[in-house]
């Protein structure tokens, strides 16, 4: 049984109603009004206390802009939204709107002036906005984010056949109106009972307090002129802000071409004894009611239908959850689970009661061969399915296995070519050193006037490759005079050069061992040692 939890933002405010669908039937599981100062603890809170971690999400959107444009009908969808889209961009330019900050969705309805064209309702809403909700919802199921504007039109009765206005009261007023079964209009306007909550609120210093003074108000109509003040607190307040929205609401009726035969009531303002009278009053007497949902029956009601009037707005966004929502005109990222939700709304539509009747009758010999034809093929499938699996499942371990050894010998042939390259770099080295060697070694083959013994320097080399440290390297070894000799070294670092000029001393392969400091070139330290062979 699919269930869905809808979300409706207004200024300050949360109201959420969490539904679930059992077959036609719908049933609200929670619901509830919040005042919050943090959307994402707020969201998150109302998730974590309807336990709907795995549920559909459906919120609205906020802010937005509308506007009307015409197209021709001829064209095909995608060239719609081409000419859609241009239009707006004109109208930025015109506004001084930034096209690029505003996310857009369209309606087209009937255009009973023109029938060669459509009529389209634009709406707009601001990108870092979506994304906010977007973000903070991310770790659920978020499925639609609409306007409250066109979601509303849920909660009518599909028998609905009158040309009739939703007008939404909360601290904006929305204007919906339904022609011939139609989207035709939506309105946004100035009025609404945002000031008159602010006064309350100063005075309560209590938001939570300042809403529910709206479900206990009782406001007056031209048969009752008068109220007990004690029972009635706050009327002074709230009276004007409802004048002043009734007014409105009139003349924008008023504009109409087509006269709407029927006016509902909801949101906030709905929770307000008697003003459905008031409304009726004030519009000549033009039929007025509070909008119900329509799956609620208030005869067998035990909680007060009040209370799910306050969260109509939340109610109409889980329907959009449902499946109630025209997908044109839905701001969130397509869902993940889309498919998923098909296959169990299928499920839950589907009628067995004909499967029933087929099972009355026996079967005859064609029809129970076919079954078996058919109970075949899909163990068939079901096997081969198992044995596909398993067999992919092996064929991805292998293949991860693969590549972590490609992965593992690539970085030892790596390793290796990078020391084979150090290796070759030294061994040039000395053998310059020892080609030098040699040289001085053969210069003169006579013992006579021979200063060092002939073997001295293999000798020196010999004592010095066991104390070189790794990363020092000999550039140079001379045989100045005598017994005297001159070695330049370099290293990355002047610990190694030192540790290499102690060594020479206290194992006495040179006597009366000097060193010079040492100086930096680049990333190498160069430094020369000096001494006599013993």
């Amino acid at each position: 049984m699919p269930s869905c939890l809808g979300i409706y933002v207004d200024k300050n405010l949360i109201k959420y109603a969490k539904l679930k669908k059992v077959r036609d039937n719908y049933k609200i599981e929670a619901y509830n009004v919040e005042v919050f100062e943090n959307l994402n603890e707020a969201l998150n809170k109302v998730v974590l206390e309807t336990n709907s971690y795995k549920d559909p999400i459906s919120i609205n959107i906020s802010n937005e802009i509308y506007n009307y444009f015409d197209v021709f009908s001829e064209l095909d969808k995608k060239d719609i939204k081409k000419s859609l889209d241009i239009e707006f961009e004109m109208l930025c330019n015109e506004k001084g709107y930034d096209k690029g900050l505003l996310e857009s969705r369209f309606l087209l309805t009937d255009n009973k002036e023109d029938y060669d064209k459509f009529r389209a309702l634009y709406f707009s809403a601001n990108k870092k906005e979506i994304d906010e909700k977007i973000s903070i919802l991310s770790n659920y199921k978020l499925s639609s984010m609409s306007s409250v504007l066109t979601s509303i039109t849920n909660l009518l009765s599909s028998n609905e056949k009158e040309n009739v206005a939703i007008i939404n009261i909360e601290n904006e007023i929305r204007i919906t109106t339904v022609t011939d079964g139609q989207i035709s209009r939506v309105d946004i306007l100035n009025a609404g009972l945002e000031k008159a909550i602010e006064q309350i609120n100063k005075a309560e210093l209590s938001w939570k307090k300042a809403y529910d003074v709206c479900k206990n108000i009782t406001i007056y109509n031209q048969e009752v002129q008068s109220l007990d003040a004690d029972e009635n607190e706050y009327i002074e307040i709230i009276m004007p802000a409802i004048e002043k929205i009734a007014k409105e609401v009139k003349k924008i009726l008023g504009s109409f071409n087509e006269k709407v035969t029927k006016v509902y009531i909801t949101g906030m303002g709905a929770t307000i004894s008697n003003i459905d009278l008031y409304f009726q009053d004030v519009l000549d007497n033009t039929k007025c009611e509070i909008l119900k949902p329509f799956f609620i029956d208030t005869n067998s009601l035990k909680t007060p239908i009040k209370e799910y009037i306050e969260v109509n707005s939340a109610i109409a966004l889980a329907l959009d959850g449902l499946g109630f929502i025209n997908k044109d005109l839905n701001f969130a990222p397509v869902s993940k689970f889309e498919n998923i939700d098909n296959l169990v709304n299928a499920k839950e539509n589907f009628d067995t009661s004909q499967i029933k009747e087929w099972f009355k009758e026996p079967l005859n010999i064609q029809e129970k061969m076919i079954a078996r034809g058919i109970a075949v093929f899909l163990i068939g499938i079901v096997s081969y399915s198992i044995m596909s699996g398993s067999i992919s499942s092996r064929i991805s371990k292998q293949k991860e296995e693969a590549i972590k050894r490609l992965t593992e010998t690539t970085e030892q042939i790596e390793l290796l070519d990078s020391e084979l390259t150090q290796v070759n770099a030294l061994t040039s080295t000395y053998s310059k050193i020892i080609d030098s060697v040699s040289s001085i070694s053969n210069a003169d083959t006579s013992n006579e006037g021979r200063v060092i013994a002939k073997d001295a320097i293999p000798n020196l080399l010999n004592k010095i490759m066991f104390i070189i440290p790794q990363k020092v390297q000999i550039t140079s070894i001379k045989n100045t005079n005598g017994k005297h000799i001159v070695i330049e070294a370099v290293s990355e670092k002047y610990e190694q050069l030192g540790y290499f000029s102690a060594a020479i001393k206290t194992e006495g392969i040179l006597e009366n061992v000097q060193s010079t400091v040492g100086e930096k070139s680049d990333s190498l330290v160069q430094i020369t040692i000096e001494g006599d062979l013993p």
